[in-house]
This record gives structure tokens, sequence and C-alpha cells, in this order.
């Protein structure tokens, strides 16, 4: 068997947190593409248009700030990365949560989104990083189902209602559950030295 080269924890979590800010550009151009697609087929409001783009920019802005504390800034401290990664997971629940309610609350396909802070949670090779951000994650989107709901009452019935944001909750555990199956082993196990 050949010799494992071991990398600190501090390495692997600056490297991870700059590549999850890579792909993080690249979910935020798309984004701008679709916004431009729906508002040039008239598909959304000029006011969620603005909205739309205020978030996206926000998102770029934070994204951005990461990205250079992640890679200008010179620290051995992994709690430094750590908190940045945090940063980054609420923002994700942020942009996931705005997507949810101003797309119709429990009718709203972008759900999905909140698979993303769950899966950027991964990184932090921590099982209790992973079920607190599927736990935010679930009072989130609670929080934007029910609050649509409310603001808009006559779209939906209150037993649907109880039924998607259940069903979707459960599932922010189960993705989180097998994701905890590749973060199950010690860090050593991993190559990664603390």
């Amino acid at each position: 068997m050949a010799n494992k080269t071991k990398i600190s924890l501090v390495s692997w979590l600056q490297s991870g947190l700059i590549r999850l800010c890579r792909i993080h550009f690249v979910v935020i151009a798309i984004y701008a593409v679709y916004i431009i697609a729906a508002d040039a087929t008239a598909l959304i409001t000029p006011s969620l248009v603005l909205q739309r783009w205020t978030a996206n920019a926000l998102m770029l802005g934070g994204v951005g700030i990461i990205w250079y504390a992640a890679h200008n800034i010179k620290t051995q401290n992994s709690n430094y990365f750590r908190l940045l990664i945090y940063v980054l997971i609420l923002m994700d629940i942020g942009m996931a949560t705005f997507n949810v309610y101003t797309q119709r609350g429990m009718a709203s396909r972008a759900v999905m989104l909140f698979a993303v802070p769950i899966v950027v949670a991964t990184i932090l090779l921590s099982r209790t990083a992973l079920f607190l951000t599927a736990t935010l994650c679930t009072a989130a989107y609670s929080l934007a189902a029910i609050k649509y709901f409310v603001d808009f009452f006559n779209e939906g019935y209150k037993a649907e209602l109880y039924i998607e944001v259940g069903f979707y909750c459960a599932m922010f555990f189960i993705i989180a559950a097998i994701l905890s199956i590749v973060i199950r082993f010690k860090d050593g196990d991993l190559g990664i030295n603390s």
C-alpha cells in the first residue's frame, strides 16, 4: 500500500473553502443567467427582477470577501476557516430561503437549494456541524413556506403546507445522514492532521 501524505486540518479547510468559493462563483453566474431568462420572457415582475439581482449581488459580494479572506490572509488557525465556512453556509441558507419565499413558498422548486449548505457543511468534517446545518435549513424553510402561506392564504391548503414542509425537512436530515457516512472516520483516517 502506498504511503499517504497527511495534510493539516488548516490546509484542508483553506483549500476546500477556496474551491467552494469558486463553485459558488459559477452558481452566481448561473443564477444571473436565470434572472435574465426569467426577465426576458416576462415570467417575473420587474420588482422581483430587482430583488433577485440584489440577492445575487449580495451573494457575489459575500462570496468574494470570503474567497479573498481564505486566499490572501495567512493563518494557521483552523477556527478562522471554520468561521468563514459557517458564514458561507448562512449565506447559502439565506439565498435558499429568499428563493423559496419569492417562488410561492411550499410550491417552490427552490427547496432544492437547501441541499447546498448541507453539502458545504461536509467540509467541516463534523457531524455536529452537518446536523446543525440541516436544523438551520429546516427552520429557514419552514419559516419561508409558512410566511408565504400566511401572506397569500388562498394559494394552498394548510394540510398540504404541513405535509410538504414535513417531507422536505425530513429530507434535509436524510441528506445530512448520508453525508455523515463520508465523515464518520476520524481525521487521521482521512490523512488529515489536526
